[in-house]
């Protein structure tokens, strides 16, 4: 098995910690380390390091290499501008067939939090074995704890195969974001999973469905491959890359073809995609406050906190979220932090990038 980590996301949601200059999966958001760097911990647990593939943008190669010194220089793969995942994706499969003949691959985001590495070593197994007798494409779905908003859904066919105990089912269709009530009849339904953005296919069975899927990246990817197998770039993949389509390998591929199957699963899994979604992971104060930089409240309860390095106090004030970062300060009410990637796009279209 290989493993593909992406890395070229730029964490707007987490701004003002997450900046372009060192976006969020370089952070230390949980306490834990970066987030890439607890990733490539928990995937060399079962694969070796130089069958591990990174993706990132160029301009953060330098991160990369600081934060994983052991990763070969050879299987990082700079990005000139990010295209989205479906592109990274069909590059890291032209590059595993070239190395590794066909053999699965394990595609993870850099940036989700991973509390039960075991199990995810496990299913990750048992959903390699799948992907190397059958021409699918395998995806994770996480059991629902709560009829959350914020995540997309699978549905899936309620009759389960199962491959060294764990179960997986065919994906009937992909769901966007629901409302609170659409959420909560998912719940009732039962065969809904959350997507966790997690997958594993061989190269051989990811490129066959791009050439259906996308074709009008048959030929970047062409170029690309070449110049790769010849270890001359001479500026080809400056000028291809531009050319993928940029698309999610969600709304690109497994969304249109009928060979997707998934492994429900309950990894202790999160995306922390929000201020929001950090608040569900820090330990809270008898107040119901988190963030480790309190050092004291009155009637203050249900607040984020986080503001590294400082310290934070706070009176009469319920449910917010306050970022310290830099001189710069967001303040907001809990449940809306999923509006801060648009705030970010406001502030890029006002020319206020020396905050970004």
């Amino acid at each position: 098995m290989y493993a593909v980590i992406l890395a070229g996301g730029k964490g707007k949601r987490f701004w003002p910690y997450s900046r372009n200059e060192r976006p969020k999966q370089f952070l230390d958001i949980t306490g834990n380390g970066s987030m890439l760097a607890v990733t490539f911990e928990r995937l060399t647990g079962f694969i070796p390091p130089e069958r591990i593939l990174l993706f990132t943008l160029k301009e953060h190669v330098p991160l990369v290499r600081t934060q994983l010194p052991s990763l070969s220089t050879g299987n990082i793969f700079a990005e000139p501008v990010g295209r989205n995942t479906a592109p990274s994706l069909a590059v890291a499969a032209a590059i595993v067939r070239e190395r590794g003949g066909d053999d699965p691959m394990l595609c993870c985001p850099a940036d989700h939090l991973i509390t039960d590495p075991g199990a995810f070593s496990a299913v990750a197994a048992a959903a390699g074995c799948v992907a190397a007798e059958r021409d699918v494409l395998v995806t994770f779905g996480i059991t629902p704890r709560y009829p959350a908003t914020g995540y997309g859904y699978i549905e899936t066919d309620p009759v389960a195969e199962t491959q060294a105990g764990h179960p997986f089912h065919r994906v009937l269709r992909f769901h966007e974001k629901p409302d609170r009530e659409r959420a909560e009849d998912y719940i009732r339904t039962g065969n809904f999973f959350w997507n966790s953005g997690i997958f594993i296919w061989r190269p051989s069975v990811f490129l066959a469905a791009w050439e259906h899927c996308l074709p009008e990246g048959v030929e970047p990817l062409r170029r690309i491959t070449d110049s790769l197998r010849d270890g001359k770039d001479d500026g080809i993949v400056a000028a291809e890359y531009p050319r993928m389509p940029a698309i999610s390998v969600d709304y690109g591929i497994l969304e249109k073809i009928n060979s997707t199957i998934v492994f429900p699963t309950d990894l202790g899994w999160n995306d922390v995609g929000s201020w929001d979604a950090l608040f569900d992971i820090l330990q809270e104060d008898e107040q119901g406050n988190v963030g480790g930089s309190i050092i004291g409240t009155i009637d203050a309860r249900g607040n984020l906190f986080f503001n590294p390095g400082g310290a934070t106090a706070a009176i009469g004030v319920e449910d917010i979220i306050v970022v310290v970062d830099r001189g710069t300060v967001l303040v907001c009410k809990r449940g809306q932090s999923q509006r801060v990637r648009d705030l970010i796009d406001a502030l890029e279209d006002a020319g206020a990038n020396k905050f970004l």
